[in-house]
């Protein structure tokens, strides 16, 4: 078949835009990883780009031996883990509910629409979670304040109610009770959905930082990306005493230690991403196509 011009003309646009979106990325990454590797006197004059220049892992080797380090990522693997099964548990419950009908439905479906487009505002939310809750400086505060979404529930609710109500009424037949039915025949079908959703549950807990912050004054229970704001915004390397970073700055500079950071921060959800893809995919087309 023929391709027209136009055609031809949108396929190169639409490529070079990708390109340009995708080295916005790409480059700045790379950069990063070259100067965490680089000598400190290049660094110093600034004149690494994209290639490193020298190459030492020293910034790497204090990294993952600081017991602080160690001690936040062991945290926010834990926090992460517990949070998204949680998360996505409620989610696939409150779904499932939602697209049975029931006594009061339609009133509970504005009651939980409402809490996407209003919110108490930080103050009473502090002040809930941390004096009438009592979880000021646990891990549950770092949990369970936003273990519900609404806009998520909506996105797997939509997805359940596609599935053959028929599907649902056989198992029932066959003598399956409702926690039955949804873990062996509604998980199984919506296994993309789920994908996609924990995927994005996973990188917004991994990323966050603010809710240490507020909540959290013990630096035993500091999350991985608060630590790492804390180097970031260090305009020199701290001493061990400050519960930050020890180094010798003779060898490795404090923008070697802070590049090194941020690559080993970011590495865990890049080398996840390639195994969830296929899922990933799958759950962003879900409900787009009937058939």
């Amino acid at each position: 078949m023929k391709v027209s011009i136009g055609k031809r003309v949108f396929d190169i646009c639409n490529f070079l835009i990708m390109v340009c979106l995708c080295s916005t990325i790409v480059l700045p990454f790379i950069h990063i990883f070259a100067v965490s590797v680089s000598d400190s006197t290049y660094i110093t004059n600034m004149q690494v780009g994209l290639f490193p220049k020298g190459f030492y892992l020293k910034a790497y080797e204090e990294l993952v031996v600081n017991r602080v380090f160690v001690r936040t990522f062991v945290n926010t693997v834990i926090i992460t883990i517990v949070f998204s099964f949680l998360s996505v548990l409620i989610c696939v419950m409150a779904s499932y509910a939602f697209s049975r009908k029931f006594y009061g439905k339609k009133t509970i479906n504005y009651f939980f629409i409402l809490t996407m487009y209003f919110n108490g505002g930080l103050i009473p939310t502090y002040l809930i979670v941390s004096r009438y809750l009592s979880m000021y400086n646990t891990y549950a505060a770092l949990i369970i304040p936003g273990l519900v979404s609404v806009f998520y529930i909506i996105v797997m609710r939509t997805q359940i109610e596609q599935i053959p109500v028929s599907l649902t009424e056989a198992a029932i037949i066959d003598g399956a009770n409702q926690f039955q039915v949804l873990f062996k025949v509604i998980i199984p079908t919506v296994k993309p959905t789920i994908a996609a959703i924990s995927m994005f549950l996973i990188l917004g807990k991994w990323n966050s930082w603010f809710d240490v912050l507020i909540y959290i004054r013990d630096k035993n229970k500091w999350t991985l990306q608060y630590y790492l704001r804390e180097i970031v915004f260090m305009h020199e390397l701290a001493v061990e005493s400050d519960a930050l970073v020890k180094v010798d700055q003779t060898i490795v500079t404090a923008q070697n230690y802070k590049m090194a950071a941020i690559i080993l921060v970011a590495l865990p959800v890049i080398a996840l991403y390639p195994f969830v893809q296929k899922y990933f995919v799958k759950g962003m087309l879900a409900g787009s196509i009937k058939g």
